[in-house]
């Protein structure tokens, strides 16, 4: 059970994200803090909930100093949250969030690249979303695909007990136009950084540009031939004293993007939604039966022991 490619690549997010120090750290005070809310017997409701109290469980380890190192680490430490609680919004779907851009299946790294002349970067992406296809290879667990590389040779599905990169590579560059891509930029502080997101999304809105030293793509992958693109700002904010309004600067820039403007608060009309909106949002078509079904399948499996252990509950 939970052994498809979206599956073991979601494994390895997650992984990913507990490598940190600065997210190991922060997890011995938020684990309590997110079991409380859960309560026992949670359901579906208290696992999506949690997209309410985010803030609150990020705040937990105090800090909110305006010190470079402090930033950077408050930085890295909400994008990992972030990270962490979209993936297990999603056990069992198709959706799939990703910190380390190392993992992410190459053409869709080369999708979301800004040329700007000989200058190549991947964006602000603090957390790429991948919707796989509904295809079968990505519905079957990967201990019974047979996939043939271009050589005509079966791609063994793992490799040293982790999903193999070259089968998700492999697959990726087949059925590029049938995926669904997300970029969320994720930032603690809201009224510094709320022109970046902004900018950011008018570049991959605009389709073409008269100077033609800027382009979006390379290998000839771009978003535009993806199923769909989505960019979304997700923050605390870390603002203090500061009240958000629906005609205030920070919210005007980021009020129409893409993907959506989301904190990890209740939602406030027109000013930030709730970050357990970005599912019906932006990836609703991730799952056959519904992301509701889907949690409510995974809770069973969510103890020490079973194959999720690796979200760290117990």
């Amino acid at each position: 059970m939970y052994n498809t490619i979206p599956d073991q690549l979601r494994k390895l997010a997650i992984e990913n994200v507990f490598s940190t120090n600065t997210y190991k750290t922060c997890w011995q005070t938020w684990q309590p803090e997110i079991i409380r809310l859960l309560g026992n017997n949670y359901t579906e409701n208290e696992i999506l909930n949690l997209g309410d109290h985010l803030s609150d469980i990020f705040r937990s380890t105090g800090g909110g100093g305006r010190g470079q190192g402090e930033l950077s680490a408050g930085g890295t430490a909400w994008e990992s949250l972030v990270c962490w609680y979209i993936n297990f919004c999603t056990i069992g779907s198709r959706v799939v969030a990703v910190k380390k851009m190392s993992i992410v299946p190459k053409a869709i790294q080369d999708a979301i690249t800004i040329n700007y002349g000989n200058f190549a970067c991947n964006t602000e992406s603090d957390i790429t979303i991948i919707v796989f296809p509904d295809l079968a290879e990505y519905n079957t667990d990967i201990t019974h695909l047979n996939i043939l590389n271009n050589t005509g040779n079966r791609i063994q599905p793992t490799v040293k007990n982790r999903i193999n990169s070259e089968i998700i590579n492999h697959l990726t560059e087949r059925d590029f136009n049938q995926f669904e891509i997300g970029i969320i930029q994720c930032k603690t502080n809201w009224n510094d950084n709320a022109q970046i997101p902004m900018l950011w999304d008018m570049i991959y809105s605009a389709g073409g540009f008269r100077n033609r030293n800027i382009t979006i793509g390379r290998n000839g992958y771009s978003i535009q031939d993806a199923q769909s693109f989505t960019y979304s700002f997700v923050t605390v904010p870390s603002n203090q004293n500061t009240v958000y309004n629906p005609n205030g600067v920070a919210v005007k820039r980021v009020t129409n993007l893409s993907g959506g403007n989301y904190w990890g608060n209740p939602s406030t009309q027109n000013v930030a939604k709730s970050l357990k909106e970005i599912f019906t949002n932006n990836f609703q078509s991730g799952s056959r039966t519904g992301l509701r079904t889907d949690i409510r399948a995974a809770i069973p499996e969510l103890t020490a022991n079973n194959s999720l252990s690796y979200f760290g509950l117990y």
